[in-house]
């Protein structure tokens, strides 16, 4: 496919990395000619300096002939009026992030009346990932897939969990649960195992199960996976604005510390349930006095990575309570891991894989076919759920006579809205909805998990 991207940042350079790595002809704009010359650098890809909004410079970038144009340049306006414009040049299929709360509750008017295909805001969806590993706190990630009643979630192996030593066959044959481990990241090797795969101490595993086997794999390991009730939030930036709206509707008690005044006056009118603390949130001292300790979970979410980062980090070795970080420069993957921090949420990441699935989606040819997707483990891995059709190959094989590719395991089948954990005498029908966990790129149908 040909895709046009607006906007060389880092959701931008996350995008064409992605795209490009699928087997696209991209194009890439911008107005800063250092950011384009740092991109070309590790990709194949065209670049054209100008503005998005000017139809001579899409030209040259070729939305002509592109299928898909996407608008990540750090302003809504130009982003909104650049899809506006492809549109209406190209007929195009346009995806627009925007971040401003006023445009974005007026998505609808967008998406109806301007043609845009994709409206999608950074901070409502890293709001949305910090929401769900409060309501499992025992993870480190959790993301739903088959129309939320499947979840894939990775845990650090602690040895109260019970798991070091035994293999993940082993594990998957001792729990009532209905649960199948799916990648182990330890040491900075990432492994798609099998059965006889021998699980140590301090692995980060990948799992997927039906969400209402979570509650009981939680209580046969140890695990304290409770929701959490009284959350405090340092910084009250707009990812802030989208997760206390979600955790008050919830019935959590929210405590929001942040340094500006008028901050916090704005907050206090819009969330008079919530406790407004005007304060430092990255000071130590000031988080002991106002009572971190009987807090259940503690967000940093500041607007500098570094001081949610290093609070982060005290606050989980000073309290031992759940703690979420939000992080903007993917480059500190290196430096959280090294540090005792639950989990760490990347907005440009998410936003980039958001993205990603629809155009992934497009480009399968039959649209509606891929209906999730997410990296996990730095990108190394891929997990992706697609619907599987007639004109399939592989359709009533069983998995132990089907030749799937290496590294990549058949996790789990949704049939009538029922999710199967397969077994080697399980097989995929027509209408079935299957998740593939793997580290191959670009995985949209059954014909790309087999061998060839």
């Amino acid at each position: 496919m040909n895709i046009v991207i607006l906007g060389c940042g880092k959701v931008g350079c996350e995008l064409a990395a992605t795209l490009t790595g699928d087997g696209n002809d991209v194009a890439v704009i911008d107005k800063s000619r250092e950011a384009l010359d740092k991109v070309s650098e590790d990709l194949d890809i065209l670049t054209v300096l100008g503005d998005g909004a000017d139809i001579d410079v899409l030209k040259e970038a070729g939305i002509e002939s592109a299928e898909v144009f996407i608008a990540v340049s750090p302003y809504d306006e130009v982003n909104l009026l650049s899809c506006l414009i492809a549109k209406e040049v190209s007929g195009v299929e346009t995806i627009a992030r925007v971040r401003n709360p006023l445009y974005y509750r007026e998505s609808g008017f967008f998406l109806s009346n301007l043609g845009i295909s994709m409206i999608i805001n950074p901070e409502q969806q890293a709001a949305s990932a910090i929401y769900k590993l409060l309501r499992y706190p025992a993870l480190s990630r959790v993301d739903r897939m088959a129309g939320g009643n499947v979840l894939i979630f990775t845990l650090h192996c602690r040895g109260e969990y019970g798991f070091a030593g035994h293999t993940l066959a082993e594990v998957r044959r001792d729990t009532k649960a209905r649960v199948l481990a799916c990648a182990v990241y330890r040491k900075g090797a990432v492994f798609i195992p099998d059965g006889s795969f021998v699980i140590e101490k301090d692995d980060e595993v990948t799992f997927v199960t039906p969400v209402e086997d979570m509650e009981i794999f939680s209580k046969e390991h140890n695990m304290h996976n409770n929701p959490t009730m009284d959350i405090m939030i340092s910084g009250g930036g707009r990812v802030t604005w989208y997760l206390t709206e979600r955790l008050i509707n919830a019935g959590r008690h929210v405590r929001i510390i942040e340094l500006k005044e008028d901050k916090c006056e704005v907050l206090s009118e819009r969330f008079p349930e919530a406790e407004i603390i005007c304060g430092d949130g990255t000071d130590r001292r000031f988080l002991t006095k106002q009572g971190i300790k009987n807090a259940d979970a503690f967000v940093a979410a500041t607007g500098i990575d570094e001081e949610n980062i290093v609070i982060a980090n005290y606050v989980k070795n000073s309290a031992g309570i759940k703690v979420i970080t939000k992080v903007n420069r993917t480059d500190l993957r290196d430096v959280i891991e090294a540090l005792d921090i639950d989990s760490a949420v990347f907005p440009k990441v998410i936003t980039s894989d958001v993205i990603a699935q629809y155009v992934r989606a497009k480009a399968s040819g039959v649209g509606k076919n891929l209906e999730a997707f997410y990296r996990y483990m730095g990108n190394s891995v891929e997990i992706v759920e697609f619907k599987a059709v007639e004109s399939d190959p592989g359709l009533g094989v069983t998995l132990m006579d089907l030749k799937l590719k290496k590294n990549l395991i058949l996790a789990c089948i949704i049939r009538d809205g029922r999710p199967i954990i397969p077994s080697g005498r399980d097989a995929v029908k027509e209408g079935d909805s299957v998740i593939v966990v793997t580290s191959h790129k670009g995985i949209t149908s059954m014909g790309d998990i087999l061998e060839s």
